[in-house]
């Protein structure tokens, strides 16, 4: 049991490591994502709802770009 326990919380840092760094990839605010994937069982929702957020970054870019 211990060692169920373990594996799961691994697997929960590394989720909550993986959005932190799909937060500063995308340009979105770091503390809040990171916060928010740190609580069991709504990590998988913030780490999928990050999937399928756009990049902040590349519209900055392009609108920066166009003018």
């Amino acid at each position: 049991m211990l060692l169920l326990v373990s594996f799961l919380l691994i697997l929960h840092c590394i989720i909550a490591y993986q959005c932190y760094l799909s937060t500063q990839k995308k340009g979105y605010p770091t503390f809040v994502f990171t916060l928010l994937s740190l609580i069991p069982y709504f990590n998988l929702v913030v780490w999928v709802y990050l999937l399928f957020l756009p990049n902040l970054n590349e519209q900055t870019h392009i609108h920066q770009s166009s003018n």
